[in-house]
């Protein structure tokens, strides 16, 4: 007597429509490349010095200097963000750092650092103020080495 064995296989579909005029998404892929790189963590790094001293200069706007510096750790913070998040996300995110962008990037960023850090500690009344000049000379001092550590990387 011949024994029967029933197999059963659920198959799941998904039916996706679209009307005219809207888009699909697709799945993102993180790309962990960047990150794991020495030019990965220095944006990480510039990212995080930027930050915090936006966080302590912004508490006390005493001074225009303190007002630039503030405008300036903003500005770069959000851009490494930005950089991060599209290096991350994108294929072909480590092709961005040889990029004559971001060598630009980096050179201004370690000018406008400096420049605001140091008139910032000199002008300033509050030491909190002091403290974010400090800052924005370290993430000054981050960006130089990120522009050198780039420019060696290009020859």
């Amino acid at each position: 007597m011949p024994t029967t064995t029933t197999t059963t296989a659920t198959v799941r579909q998904t039916t996706a429509t679209t009307q005219p005029g809207s888009t699909t998404f697709s799945s993102i892929s993180v790309q962990r490349g960047f990150i794991s790189t020495i030019t990965g963590m220095l944006t990480i790094f510039e990212m995080i010095l930027g930050i915090i001293a936006f966080s302590m200069a912004v508490s006390h706007l005493d001074t225009r200097s303190t007002f630039f510096l503030v405008l300036v750790s903003f500005a770069y913070w959000v851009i490494s963000f930005m950089i991060l998040v599209s290096a991350v996300v994108s294929a072909s995110g480590t092709v961005l750092p040889t990029t004559q962008f971001y060598m630009t990037f980096h050179a201004f960023g370690c000018l406008f650092y400096i420049s605001g850090g140091l008139s910032c500690a000199i002008q300033a009344h509050w030491a909190i103020n002091i403290a974010a000049g400090v800052m924005g000379l370290l993430a000054g001092i981050c960006h130089l080495v990120h522009v050198v550590y780039a420019y060696k990387k290009m020859m």
